[in-house]
């Protein structure tokens, strides 16, 4: 979870070069999968800005409802997305993530999907450090790793950042004894191991269908740690993002998996342009909400 100023940071620094042209790799990506006939697109979005977000709190398991704002650009991206016919759609197991695929689905046109609520996409376990303000937080992790600031463990560690933050709080919250076992901060492998799996799975189970696109809202720093795993070509303004923590609320990443390889490339990280085209598509239609959302429930 990253506070609100370096958010808007962040946001800032990547629409200024995206609209400079620094998506051309990403293009080149598009291109590329679209003609193999083994690769699924997995729309990765975050969920949208909460309460928690508001409050610079790290919310890990915990739970804050979606802000008036995080619900408005969810519909956004939703109608953003308007055109493309999504296979299968999972989220996360947490109301923001309920709430922004709904968002999502019934302003895309793809509200008669299920949509698979599973733990695989919740975000990163943070045990007893859960809830603690983002500032806070971050000087745990850099105390821990012995350096001043987040520029400074961005530095050192690259793109390995997020998972080095993840790692620093397993390790200082595993022996903590007043907690559960089960409730304990997750080790990175834990988190890249769950979702890495279940991206592995939605994609299989879309191709099984036939289909080419699926829907799946996570978390920040999940996603953060999965991206940073794969497809090194990035952009400066991508690699900032994955390094500094600064994938916007609701933004999405295209991630092309083939089926049959396993191989893992994708676009660019939170993209934002979903947001600004549904915009544009609401200021003169109206999107009609569905009253429910058919949900299969995974404990």
């Amino acid at each position: 979870m990253i506070s609100k100023a370096k958010l808007m940071s962040g946001l800032l620094l990547f629409l200024t070069l995206s609209s400079t042209g620094v998506a051309a790799s990403a293009k080149n990506k598009t291109s590329n999968a679209k003609k193999n006939g083994n690769v699924v697109t997995v729309y990765l979005a975050r969920h949208g800005q909460t309460t928690g977000n508001v409050l610079t709190l790290n919310e890990g398991w915990d739970d804050y409802p979606l802000t008036p704002q995080g619900d408005l650009v969810a519909k956004q991206v939703g109608a953003g997305l308007r055109g493309i016919h999504f296979t299968q759609a999972a989220c996360g197991k947490l109301v923001r993530h309920l709430d922004t695929i709904k968002d999502m689905l019934d302003y895309s046109g793809n509200n008669k999907i299920t949509v698979l609520e599973t733990p695989q996409f919740r975000e990163v376990g943070g045990g007893k450090y859960e809830l603690y303000q983002e500032k806070d937080h971050s000087k745990v992790i850099d105390d821990y790793y012995g350096v001043k600031d987040n520029a400074e463990l961005s530095k050192k560690f690259g793109l390995n950042t997020t998972a080095k933050r993840i790692q620093a709080i397993y390790e200082l919250d595993k022996k903590n004894d007043s907690t559960p076992v089960q409730d304990r901060a997750e080790s990175a492998n834990q988190v890249l191991n769950r979702e890495s799996t279940g991206i592995r799975r939605i994609a299989k189970e879309t191709y099984k269908k036939h289909g080419k696109n699926a829907l799946v809202v996570s978390s920040g720093e999940i996603i953060g740690a999965y991206l940073s795993k794969y497809d090194h070509n990035l952009s400066k303004t991508d690699k900032s993002l994955l390094t500094n923590g600064l994938i916007p609320n609701s933004g999405v990443t295209k991630v092309y998996y083939n089926v049959k390889t396993g191989k893992v490339t994708f676009g660019k990280v939170g993209d934002l342009s979903y947001a600004q085209k549904g915009a544009k598509y609401l200021q003169s239609h109206k999107v009609k909400e569905s009253a429910s959302m058919k949900v299969d429930y995974e404990k």
